[in-house]
């Protein structure tokens, strides 16, 4: 006996495969949940200019700054899940659902991720004042001396907190956290003196390590920074699987049609891959990176959940 397919399905079928190999077929909005300028807009702006030549649609960026992402976060949240509004996720993505109590959205569940777009090396700081010249030394200095040092950050809940929380529970030390309103200011005063220790980005630190102003002891990277060969990882130094991540990715909203995420997935590999996205990411401090949608996915619960376990071994309360 023959088996009929319903012409509703059927129809629906066709429909769906047609607009997958369509798309896009007017602009897609990418939401960054930061400010213009900082690194977010710096990770996705030359893939998104790719983007719109790869696939013949404008790819505009949309900034919706606030509350250390959540904003921008919640309007992909809520957006139709057609592949025409995107969101720029980065390390607060993931750390946000164990620093906040609560979340107008749930991270893992409420998004489709797409695939990663570039990455940049973490690297800790010292002042020069500090008698440390490896991760061992200041380690040890802390050790003799528990609760003298400290470390700045860019703000409570943030990348750089957390890695100096990390590096507490690790390395089994005290150090008092100072947080700052950005990576600048905290910049300024650890060059000052009046902060011990940072993690920061390699870009903005390199001019101030070359000028001797501060000191690179360590790369909180699975392999050594390019920018930085000479400063050995924390890896290398006795602390197996410690990463201070900085990645930059694209999300859609749930239930975005994994024909569209593929076709997405596959024109940001390609335009990463291009020789002018790869030299405006160095000028950057960032390097193109992708992954498959179920690879990125898996990256992104695993981030979760390894933020999750710092936030509560340092008993950091969420706001």
């Amino acid at each position: 006996m023959t088996r009929t397919v319903p012409i509703l399905a059927l129809t629906l079928a066709i429909a769906g495969s047609a607009t997958a190999q369509d798309y896009p077929v007017r602009p897609v909005r990418i939401v960054v949940p930061f400010p213009a300028g900082g690194p977010n807009d710096l990770a996705v702006r030359p893939i998104a200019q790719k983007l719109q030549e790869l696939l013949g649609q404008p790819f505009v960026l949309d900034f919706r700054p606030g509350a250390n992402g959540i904003v921008g976060n919640e309007v992909v949240a809520r957006a139709p899940a057609d592949g025409y509004t995107l969101l720029v996720i980065s390390t607060a993505f993931t750390i946000n659902p164990s620093s906040y109590a609560k979340l107008p959205y749930d991270t893992l569940r409420d998004f489709t991720p797409v695939s990663p777009l570039a990455q940049s090396d973490i690297v800790f700081l010292v002042n020069p004042i500090v008698p440390a010249r490896s991760v061992k030394e200041f380690v040890a200095l802390a050790r003799v001396h528990p609760g003298k040092l400290n470390f700045a950050s860019t703000g409570s809940g943030g990348g750089p907190h957390l890695g100096g929380e990390m590096l507490k529970l690790a390395a089994k030390i005290d150090m008092a956290h100072v947080p700052y309103k950005g990576a600048a200011p905290a910049l300024t005063d650890l060059i000052g003196g009046h902060v011990d220790s940072m993690f920061i980005g390699a870009a903005p630190a390199i001019p101030q390590i070359r000028a001797g102003k501060v000191r690179a002891i360590g790369v909180a990277s699975p392999r050594r920074a390019a920018s930085l060969p000479e400063v050995p990882t924390f890896d290398e130094s006795g602390f197996k699987q410690f990463e201070v991540d900085s990645r930059y990715g694209l999300a859609a909203p749930a239930g975005t049609p994994a024909a569209i995420v593929s076709r997405l997935n596959a024109a940001i590999a390609k335009a990463g891959a291009t020789a002018e996205v790869k030299e405006r990411f160095g000028a950057s401090g960032l390097e193109a990176y992708t992954r498959s949608p179920q690879d990125y996915a898996n990256q992104l619960r695993d981030d979760v959940a390894k933020w999750r376990k710092v936030v509560v071994a340092a008993k950091i309360k969420p706001q």
